[in-house]
């Protein structure tokens, strides 16, 4: 296995090296750190977790001088050598933070748009932008690329599916015919590879492909692992949770000083660190290099369950680590997921998300359509940018917080007609015939009445639009289009269904539990008695006993129009 000091680096990066704990090359490393160093144009197919920052910071900024002092008299020299587009804002302070120890040492400088950093943009060695806040810098005047020796486009599909891909073509119009290019992207997407052979020409591309993608050799099946997504600052409660009962699980990091570190952590908890193999331990922490086969050695066929604490850099990791059935679990961030889908793929081990249980039998067969819609996005759609999207949401919540939020706005989305609002209960009912709202307009149904209904449940109990909406739907089975306009009060709640779905929805809401209340549903009468008057009903007999009390229509509540799924 190579090694950094085999890469013919400067001794101030090997010094950052050490200083940063950074021990082996990863596979991405080891193949494009030379081509970078001999001003090679790279194109890779990599993702947060790959060491692909690592990667061009070595490779590119290898050969990147300090600036000489300005002889007396001179103007110091100015421009950015080395811009790095990226796919959010976020990710650019990510980056940048990154690269700092490495352009320290070399006496270069690093900034990115926006006033807060201490070096300017006009200033810096190194920019790193979204492509975007490139573009606007350049046209203010505050970036300039005439005296660029390397691009990087950091993320290429990520950006592409933040819609700033026309800003990444506009920029290239303006870097150097000689620059240095360099690519990396989780994804090669047709948008990505049009750019690449019109824009980088004579690239090293990392993997190596097939001249035939039909004739790429099957990779053998070698396992399965699972998988957490987790934020970086929940690891180590994540990891807590799973120890104890059994043999002591191994946990491995990407580095010793990151092993060390959070043994430490866990002795603090209580914990008790002990080697691979110590029965009275309840975790062991070895070295980052541990792998399978030497575990196998020490203890035979009987293995320990493992976890990588982070993501596994390459193939050869993941497989030393991980190959086999049911072989551990793998503590990933959200930006890092396609990453481990991708190196998991590539090394034939199924990765999949750990804790999934079975669905519901009994679950509404809408419901399981709504479900099924999630399923499909999560095989079919490119999930990094929205990934990067949320990022700074998994700070401040869990993902399975986040995840229930999104379903919550994705049930609650208008269709995509604009639709009248909806009649109140006490608007006459409408004929059943279609109508036609604007000349030449197709006749289409007319819009269903609303009847208001009265859930005994409110705010003090916790309860939201969102529980009753799902309670509605999935107790009554019926559609979020039969669900309108929800008022959450005080103590109880109004929630104005179809007139044809009220009765289904009362017999069956009625009597069952939200938020761990009981909840009694029935038609809401407080609006109609106030507007008839003492002594008068909306129907014969008079209100219900034991009714609500009399409450006016205000309400400042949740217009809910129809999804059309669940």
């Amino acid at each position: 296995m190579a090694s950094f000091e085999d890469f013919g680096l400067r001794d101030p990066l090997l010094r950052a090296l050490e200083d940063g704990d950074f021990e082996q090359p990863t596979a991405l490393q080891e193949a494009v750190v030379p081509v970078l160093r001999r001003e090679g144009n790279v194109v890779a197919r990599a993702g947060s977790g790959s060491g692909k920052t690592l990667a061009y910071a070595l490779g590119v900024l290898d050969r990147i001088a300090a600036r000489a002092a300005p002889a007396e008299g001179e103007e110091a020299a100015g421009g950015a050598r080395v811009l790095v587009l990226v796919c959010t804002p976020e990710a650019a302070e990510r980056a940048a933070l990154s690269l700092v120890p490495f352009v320290s040492e070399l006496d270069l400088s690093v900034a990115i748009p926006g006033g807060t950093w201490g070096t300017a943009l006009t200033e810096a060695d190194v920019a790193v932008a979204t492509p975007a806040e490139a573009l606007r810098a350049v046209r203010a005047s505050e970036l300039k690329l005439d005296g660029l020796e390397a691009v990087v486009v950091d993320g290429a599909s990520l950006i592409e599916a933040m819609g700033e891909w026309e800003a990444v073509e506009t920029l290239f119009d303006h870097v150097p015919r000689d620059a240095q290019r360099v690519v990396f992207s989780p994804e090669m997407t047709s948008g990505v590879d049009d750019l690449v052979d019109r824009r980088v020409k004579r690239a090293l591309r990392w993997p190596a492909q097939a001249a035939v993608p039909e004739q790429a050799a099957a990779v053998a099946a070698r396992g399965v692992v699972g998988y957490v997504v987790v934020s970086e600052r929940e690891k180590v409660d994540v990891l807590a949770r799973l120890l104890g009962g059994g043999a002591p699980p191994v946990v491995l990091c990407r580095s010793d000083e990151r092993a060390a570190g959070l043994a430490e952590l866990l002795s603090v908890r209580g914990f008790a660190v002990g080697d691979v193999g110590d029965e009275e331990a309840d975790v062991a922490v070895p070295s980052a290099g541990t792998t399978l086969d030497e575990m196998r050695e020490e203890l035979g066929s009987d293995l320990p369950t493992v976890v990588s604490f982070d993501v596994p850099a390459d193939e050869r990791t993941l497989l030393a680590r991980h190959a086999g059935e049911d072989a551990g679990y793998v503590l990933v961030e959200p930006r890092e997921l396609a990453h481990l889908r991708d190196v998991a793929k590539r090394a034939g081990i199924d990765a999949r998300p750990a804790g999934v249980t079975g669905e519901d039998a009994a679950s509404s067969g809408l419901l399981r359509a709504f479900r099924g819609q999630v399923r499909a996005a999560l095989r079919e759609e490119d999930l990094g940018a929205q990934m990067l999207v949320l990022e700074p949401l998994f700070e401040e919540f869990t993902a399975a917080e986040v995840a229930a939020a999104l379903a919550a706005l994705l049930r609650k989305r208008a269709p995509a007609p604009a639709a009248a609002p909806p009649p109140s209960a006490d608007a006459p009912r409408r004929s059943t015939s279609t109508v036609a709202t604007h000349p030449g307009e197709e006749p289409g149904p007319p819009p269903a009445a609303f009847t208001r209904l009265f859930v005994s449940i409110g705010e003090r109990d916790g309860v939201r639009a969102g529980d009753l909406v799902g309670a509605i739907a999935g107790e009554a089975d019926i559609p979020g289009r039969s669900i309108g306009k929800i008022e959450v009060r005080d103590t109880f709640s109004i929630v104005e269904v179809t007139a044809d779905a009220a009765d289904r929805v009362i017999r069956a809401v009625n009597g069952t539990t939200i938020k761990g209340r009981s909840v009694r549903v029935d038609y809401d009468r407080g609006a109609t008695r106030a507007k008839a008057g003492p002594g008068r009903t909306d129907r014969p007999g008079g209100p219900r006993p034991g009714g609500p009390p009399s409450r006016g229509p205000g309400g400042g509540g949740m217009r809910r129009p129809g999804t059309g799924g669940a």
